[in-house]
């Protein structure tokens, strides 16, 4: 392992200090050179991080560990400089066709609003679908793309309200612009879960595809996350259930989890403790009613076959690109476990210790009243509590 670490290393540092050259350099470069430079740096720092998680079952954990780290710090740093340099435009619309010199300045916006679309890859919380500071609510996806449409809604009327007459021409233009951004919406949508205690939060949806998903100080809630085409990263939670399918899972400063996952790439846990991972619940995401009671144990499996799926899992496997016959939920790395023993920190449950007789709360069903899932989501959260054992101090 430490020949394979120093060669890796010998390729990510020159790399890294490149990147930190042109990012120490960038405010030199000329203004409408810089958002080009922006979107090749973006993607260099993403090369990066990939290389890492192409590497992380090769390396050492220091140098995993490492090396996530200066690529968080690249990352960061572009993001401020990004806003220094770059200021965010304004809303406007897209026009096709020859406009007045009224309307001039409004146009000349696009194109720096149509650049700013790749910034989406590293945390802009403005950007993201919302649940924040909430108690004891069930929180389903349907509200979060009401808000987003809503918000999509009110900045269209700033944009009549702030000089253009609302003629037929000018409404034309913008319903033009619309539906030339039809495809943007397609696009995975990042959604950003912060403070929230004693919630339960639904995410699945079996139309809407979904980027990273950013899980930040959550208390004893319990969250279903369907198949999604980016990372699900998580810190500072305690006592929480998480069902979720991703192509990386890092979680920090954690503890007391449960962890029903589907990942193609080794977990990673740093600072956490009491960490309980079982695979991904596969065939019940997608239930007839929520009345039915099911054996997770019985029917969970590490691998999961298409042909027997329900097809709106196939689908958000495909959107997610997703591999749904490769599972790493049992190799974590524990970037605080140094030693050649495993780590005290984590471990992978029996199907055994799965409460029986009780659904998993991912029998959600949409069409139920809130009142109605509300009172059964309670009763149900505890069953995907896994039984408790003493921990033995090592």
């Amino acid at each position: 392992m430490a020949d394979v670490s120093k060669d890796f290393r010998a390729t990510f540092d020159p790399e890294k200090q490149s990147i930190e050259n042109e990012l120490a350099n960038l405010d030199k470069v000329p203004v409408g050179e810089r958002q080009q430079k922006i979107d090749s740096l973006v993607q260099r720092i993403h090369a990066l991080e990939k290389s890492i998680t192409a590497n992380i079952g090769v390396i050492s954990p220091f140098d995993a560990r490492v090396c996530l780290e200066a690529v968080s710090s690249l990352s960061t740093t572009l993001s401020q400089l990004r806003v220094q340099l770059i200021p965010k435009p304004k809303f406007t619309f897209k026009s096709r066709k020859a406009i007045s010199p009224s309307t001039l300045a409004v146009s000349e916006s696009v194109s720096a609003k149509d650049s700013s679309k790749s910034q989406t890859s590293h945390v802009d919380e403005s950007m993201f679908m919302k649940f924040e500071n909430r108690t004891n609510e069930h929180l389903y996806i349907g509200t979060l793309l009401q808000q987003q449409q809503q918000q999509q809604s009110n900045s269209m009327e700033e944009v009549y309200l702030g000089g253009l007459p609302v003629t037929t021409e000018n409404k034309a233009l913008n319903a033009d612009s619309s539906a030339a951004e039809t495809t943007e919406e397609q696009k995975p949508k990042d959604v950003a879960l912060t403070n929230l205690t004693d919630c339960t939060i639904n995410l699945l949806h079996d139309n809407t595809p979904l980027g990273a998903i950013h899980i930040r100080n959550l208390k004893r809630c319990t969250l279903v996350i369907p198949p999604v085409s980016g990372s699900i990263l998580l810190h500072d939670c305690e006592g929480c259930v998480l069902i979720g399918a991703c192509h990386q899972s890092r979680m920090h400063t954690s503890t007391d989890m449960d962890i029903y996952l589907h990942v193609t790439s080794e977990p990673i846990i740093e600072d956490c403790t009491n960490m309980r991972f079982a695979p991904y619940p596969y065939h019940d995401l997608f239930p007839t009613s929520v009345a039915p009671v099911h054996d997770i144990g019985a029917t969970a499996a590490t691998t999961f076959s298409p042909e027997s799926g329900d097809p709106r899992l196939n689908r958000l496997f495909e959107l997610a690109k997703l591999n749904p016959q490769v599972n790493y939920f049992d190799r974590v790395k524990d970037f605080n476990w140094l030693r050649q023993q495993k780590s005290p920190n984590w471990r992978v449950v029996d199907s055994s210790e799965i409460k029986e007789g009780v659904a998993p709360l991912v029998l959600i069903k949409d069409e139920l009243a809130e009142h109605q899932l509300q009172q059964q989501l309670r009763q149900q959260q505890q069953g995907l509590r896994l039984k408790r054992f003493p921990v033995v101090a090592v």
